[in-house]
């Protein structure tokens, strides 16, 4: 097979800007990429090819505008479908997503948000609110859009989508709640709108699994006093529930033993990442075969002997499993069918060294794929492959505003902990950087702390880039998709191990000659915002500055916290103690490794950003650290978001973090030294 394939055309984000204005890039003569367009809503959204491969379905939105097209493939003809509008601070309607129902229809959850507030100003008190979804069918041809919902749904309720039932033409499966707050399964007629009920559920039911035939096979639900225990149960023959498993649960992720990927080709069946066990051989997530009507688990049929599966990729034509998917530096998928493979090898070689490329939907026919790829610099785009004629389209930028040309540069960055540990990070410097500079210095430890930074877009990153730092993250022990050992090498090492391994990282930096040992700050946000906070308290020669962002300060309230919020004897909490340590039997340990305790002394200063509705790590502490650093005589700077929770913070709190960050860093590490 060759893979001399050729790039046509300018994109369709010429057809989108005729449906609606597109973020564009800043004046070609400015330096510095705006801040606004760090915090920009995508320009493309909800892209999907329909099962013949011939339409392809976008919404093309900015700021305020939200639209629906297609573009016929063959005729190159775009209609535009459905239009919407919603303002920040005030609401209006929002596209949630889009799936095909065949080539000739369409299916759209939307919400609709209105908020009127105080002199119609954007910070005045909110006055009114109101909420309500709909489930639309619309037709391709842009005939009348019908709207679905279950049986005696709740107001402004009326569905979520749950199984397209490609088989079924009419017929779609939706979750529903009901006026008593049942979460409900039924079946509805997508032309007449017709529904009917297929399962019965309670309010504790949170989710439901479906299999290849669209029958009903499993749910998720809450059980315990506060309901966060998780429970999946499997469905009998005669409609009753029984328990399978339980799922560790937390706000930020799930740490769950099984993680489900999508249906098999057989019916009761679902594929299923699997963490092993404590003393297996294998180390990493692997993907097995979870049968709902026996209640077995099948041996792995797909792993990777190094990094944890993260997705896997299905077979356009409901055949099964085509790929497993994990991140090893950049983002790769691995195919079993050889031809496959070679397709998806020439995919990688076109977009080079560097970039993601993922498959985001298929041909039923698999002769037409849809890929999304994306690189440090480049925050992701869409391209249409054609395997017949091997032509490869762009389809559009998602974030048209920030070119690659104002961007840094990722590398990886091999390093050793104090203990001979192999451990990798990951160096991005700004735009312009020659051999031998050494542009001040930004340490980012991640969040999680079982997460994990790779060769990807991430938008903080970019943003000191393109202010003229160069930003160190770490993978420290303890991150994910390196194996269970690695992520557990982390475990009550809050503080100890986990810490020393970013001070490694920058350690071996300067070592390197690539950092000025008088020019580094530590910034985080999460387990992130707790590693900045350490990194002054431990090493005060170290860092310039620190920003926390979220992040917990004193470990025994955290835990009593946790307790209190999930109960002592739920998964969630017995993660906590296993991850960080017991309140009441290692309670001194904890003590050592809090911040809040550690600030005799303290020289480095310090800027805390915190929601004041953030229900993963409560705002109280940040509010203790800046007293505490406040009586120890320290520099120290508190900005709480009112309406703001722990993440997925809107527009213009994202703006607010970035110039409040930028303002500081300006101060306290300037780049012109």
């Amino acid at each position: 097979m060759r893979h001399l394939w050729t790039r046509t055309g300018a994109g369709f984000g010429l057809l989108c800007a005729a449906l609606v204005p597109l973020a564009t890039g800043p004046a070609a003569n400015a330096q510095t990429v705006a801040v606004e367009e760090f915090a920009r809503r995508p320009a493309l959204a909800h892209v999907s090819l329909s099962p013949s491969g011939r339409y392809l379905a976008y919404v093309a939105q900015d700021d305020s505008t939200a639209n629906l097209a297609v573009r016929d493939l063959v005729t190159g003809d775009t209609s535009a479908l459905f239009g919407s509008q919603a303002r920040e601070r005030f609401g209006g309607v929002y596209i949630e997503w889009v799936e095909w129902k065949g080539d000739d229809l369409l299916i759209m959850g939307v919400t609709r948000l209105e908020v009127t507030r105080y002199r119609g100003e954007a910070d005045g008190a909110i006055r009114t609110a109101n909420y309500g979804r709909s489930l639309l069918a619309i037709p391709r041809d842009g005939g009348d859009i019908r709207r679905l919902e279950g049986p005696l749904a709740r107001a402004g309720r009326p569905g979520d989508l749950l199984d397209i039932l490609p088989d079924q033409p009419d017929h779609i499966l939706i979750t529903h709640m009901d006026a008593s707050g049942d979460l409900n399964v039924a079946r509805v007629d997508v032309r007449s709108g017709e529904s009917e009920l297929v399962v019965e559920g309670d309010p504790r039911v949170i989710s439901y699994l479906t299999d290849e035939r669209g029958d009903v096979v499993g749910r998720l639900v809450y059980r315990g006093i506060r309901g966060r225990v998780l429970v999946m149960q499997a469905r009998d023959a005669d409609g009753r529930w029984t328990e399978t498993f339980r799922l560790h649960r937390d706000e930020i992720r799930d740490f769950p033993r099984f993680r489900f990927l999508g249906p098999t080709d057989q019916p009761s069946q679902v594929y299923v990442a699997v963490r092993p066990e404590e003393g297996a051989p294998e180390d990493t997530y692997g993907v097995h075969v979870f049968d709902f009507a026996t209640r077995t688990m099948s041996p792995a049929i797909w792993r990777h002997g190094t990094y944890d599966v993260a997705d896997i990729v299905l077979n356009g034509d409901g055949s099964g499993l085509a790929a497993g998917c994990y991140w090893a530096d950049v983002y790769r998928c691995d195919f079993i069918d050889p031809d496959q493979e070679r397709v998806m090898t020439g995919i990688r070689r076109f977009f080079g060294a560097g970039f993601s490329a993922s498959v985001v939907s298929q041909s039923e026919a698999g002769d037409k794929w849809l890929i999304w790829a994306s690189s440090p610099a480049n925050a992701g785009q869409y391209y249409l492959f054609d395997l017949d004629a091997l032509k490869m389209e762009l389809v559009g930028s998602v974030f048209p505003g920030l070119p690659e040309a104002r961007l840094g540069q990722m590398r990886r960055i091999d390093y050793a902990a104090t203990d001979g540990l192999a451990l990798t990070a990951y160096l991005t410097q700004p735009p312009g950087t020659n051999d031998g500079d050494k542009p001040p210095l930004i340490v980012m430890p991640h969040g999680g702390p079982e997460t994990s930074d790779h060769l990807k877009w991430d938008t903080w990153t970019q943003f000191f880039a393109s202010r003229g730092y160069q930003v160190l993250q770490p993978n420290f022990r303890g991150s994910s998709g390196q194996g269970r050992n690695f992520a557990e090498a982390g475990y009550r090492q809050w503080g100890g191990l986990m810490q020393d391994d970013v001070t490694a990282a920058v350690q071996h930096l300067i070592d390197q000659g690539l950092a000025d040992p008088d020019r580094i700050c530590i910034v985080g946000a999460s387990y992130g915002g707790y590693a900045a906070l350490m990194g002054p308290a431990t090493r005060p020669d170290l860092y310039r500055c620190a920003i926390a962002i979220a992040g917990p300060s004193d470990l025994v309230d955290m835990m009593n916290w946790e307790r209190r919020e999930a109960g002592d004897d739920t998964d969630r909490y017995e993660y906590w103690v296993r991850s960080i340590g017991d309140p009441r039997g290692d309670r001194a340990a904890l003590e050592a490794v809090s911040p809040v305790r550690l600030v005799e002394g303290w020289t480095t200063p310090v800027l805390l950003i915190h929601g004041e509705r953030d229900d993963v790590v409560p705002v109280a502490q940040s509010r203790d650290m800046d007293r505490a650093l406040r009586r120890a005589g320290a520099d120290v700077e508190l900005l709480v978001l009112e309406e703001a929770g722990h993440s997925d913070w809107e527009r213009r709190e994202e703006i607010a973090v970035m110039q409040a960050m930028e303002t500081f860093l300006a101060e306290h590490l300037p780049v012109a030294p």
